[in-house]
């Protein structure tokens, strides 16, 4: 855009009617794109001028107030908290939510109250950004959750890849997490054509190692997505550039998997192994 079209489109939205927004940043009317969550001490504020106190009792019952605003401000409230307790609460109303952008800014809660529950010692220790790999999985019984890989071509890399996706095998929706990558949830196996450990690529090594707790939380905060898994259907979560974290430089066939504890779920998942060939 040069510089005098650009003027004539600030002067043009200039002149437009302000829209009256409300306290969780929705507008009054209209969609939700471009929404700016409110900060903590909006949300506090909010709840009470609404008539709720700062507890966990009183901001449950504003989950559930006939007012849409209060209902987004309850959700970030509960979604902060970080308490396992919230989550079924929460999945229940953003389920319920009729309001398109209080159901976007309780997507939002979600995102924020999952990245919480995920952030553990055992996975992360020194809050590193990726889970240790090469650890054995063994699956829960039954399983709530399968995870499926297949090698595919990414039109935008030449690496190898496989694409991830995810299976709901309960009978309710799920709230679970996605990552840009797996290794930030899961630990990963990649064994060369020769069944030895690939090698992490130079330079990745520093993401399995302690980082400090405030960049480690940082990075994966925005990192962290909730995804709601519908009863028995699969759920597409991305394509994993392999390449970019593991030595696949041999010809050859790699086997691939991927698994770990969820532990808000209470429950261990465990990919495919996925055999992945490269060659010219």
């Amino acid at each position: 855009m040069n510089r005098i079209h650009g003027i004539v489109v600030l002067l043009a939205v200039g002149s437009l009617p302000a829209v009256a927004q409300r306290l969780d940043g929705c507008p009054e009317q209209g969609a939700a794109a471009g929404i700016t969550a409110p900060s903590g001490d909006v949300v506090d504020r909010g709840l009470r001028d609404a008539g709720y106190t700062p507890t966990r009792a009183s901001t449950e019952i504003a989950l559930a107030d006939p007012r849409a605003e209060v209902r987004s401000l309850a959700a970030l409230k509960l979604g902060k908290d970080g308490d396992k307790a919230n989550l079924a609460l929460m999945m229940k109303a953003w389920l319920a939510e009729k309001d398109t952008c209080t159901k976007t800014i309780m997507r939002g809660g979600l995102s924020t109250l999952v990245f919480l529950l995920s952030v553990n010692t055992e996975e992360h220790p020194g809050s590193q950004l990726r889970v240790t790999p090469f650890q054995t999985c063994r699956a829960s019984q039954p399983q709530m959750i399968s995870l499926t890989l297949e090698q595919v071509n990414d039109p935008n890399y030449l690496g190898p890849a496989v694409r991830i996706s995810t299976r709901n095998e309960t009978p309710q929706t799920l709230a679970f997490a996605t990552t840009p990558t797996p290794t930030e949830l899961f630990s990963v196996t990649v064994l060369d054509p020769a069944g030895a450990p690939a090698k992490i690529i130079g330079g990745q090594e520093r993401l399995y190692g302690p980082v400090g707790r405030d960049l480690g939380l940082a990075v994966r905060d925005h990192s962290t997505m909730f995804v709601p898994l519908p009863p028995q259907e699969d759920v597409a979560w991305g394509i994993w550039r392999i390449g970019e974290d593991f030595d696949m430089s041999a010809l050859g066939t790699y086997q691939v998997r991927i698994g770990g504890r969820i532990h808000y779920l209470d429950t261990t998942v465990c990919s495919n192994t996925a055999l992945v060939t490269v060659g010219k």
